[in-house]
């Protein structure tokens, strides 16, 4: 009996070659998904990159009309500016959509996550050190369930982008 035909009668071979099959097609359909998707312009910096998924036209419009559009790129806001908290948040984000596309039938928009609200506010007190220095103490809001923590946004909600925070 030859060494190939010892290995076509094995049956761990059978085993291990539908195993190697199965995993070049989650491979190869990931791969294939990440570049039908554009998945590399969300390596950029570029807003424009945001809206290759329809749900984020209408935010991305909203940021075109609004004040930060000069001086804010998404990236800015929705990212920690530090390089690992960057790269790191960017493919959980992206895991997540990916998701939501893929299996929730196309969701009508996204809101932010806590954590995401997390990175937001304190990418706002890194721009606006200056002025949130001098500015109110205004640290809970009185009608509030529980006195949650008052937020930049909680006052200026169309910063940025009018949508869904």
């Amino acid at each position: 009996m030859s060494i190939v035909e010892k290995i076509k009668n094995c049956p761990s071979f059978f085993a291990i070659l539908i195993l190697v099959i199965s995993f070049g097609v989650v491979i190869g359909h990931g791969l294939f998904t990440f570049v039908y998707a554009k998945g590399f312009s969300y390596m950029s910096n570029d807003p424009a990159a945001c809206k290759n998924c329809h749900v984020m036209n209408q935010v991305y419009e909203s940021w075109m009309k609004g004040g930060h559009q000069h001086v804010a790129t998404c990236n800015d806001c929705h990212v920690p500016h530090d390089f690992i908290g960057k790269w790191m948040m960017k493919a959980e984000s992206g895991l997540h959509h990916g998701y939501a596309v893929t299996f929730k039938d196309n969701p009508v928009s996204f809101s932010a996550t806590p954590k995401s609200k997390k990175i937001i506010q304190n990418n706002c007190m890194s721009c606006h050190k200056e002025y949130a220095a001098h500015s109110i103490d205004a640290t809970m809001k009185a009608d509030a369930p529980g006195n949650e923590p008052l937020n930049c946004v909680s006052c200026h909600r169309s910063a940025g982008h009018a949508h869904n925070y």
